[in-house]
């Protein structure tokens, strides 16, 4: 059986953690492309090494990106935090569209380096 995967692309895949404009805030800078034309929006989730998840603030923690677009995601964490982060990641969120269901989820992890 033969089937086409669909997914985005979530960048950089090994983003660095700089110095923000606030004491004791890290930030990493990433960029969603969006390659689904039956998606339009993905949640943003930080997670530590065994998969939990991690506190973490950016603009909308879920964003919409439409078809073949481009959106830069700033994604502020703790400095206390910074050793114990290890992914950042991206997964589209899935929704009814007319009688058709999207069937596949994408997530995307990047690892924090």
């Amino acid at each position: 059986m033969g089937m086409q995967a669909e997914g985005h692309q979530f960048t950089p895949a090994y983003p660095k953690l700089e110095v923000s404009y606030i004491d004791d805030i890290l930030v990493a800078k990433m960029e969603l492309f969006n390659s689904r034309n039956d998606v339009t929006f993905y949640e943003l989730s930080v997670f530590d090494g065994n998969w939990n998840p991690m506190p973490f603030a950016t603009t909308d923690k879920i964003i919409e990106v439409g078809y073949l677009q481009r959106k830069n995601i700033e994604i502020y964490v703790r400095a206390k935090d910074k050793d114990k982060i290890v992914y950042i990641c991206s997964k589209s969120k899935l929704s009814p569209v007319g009688d058709q269901i999207t069937v596949i989820s994408s997530r995307i992890c990047s690892k924090v380096k």
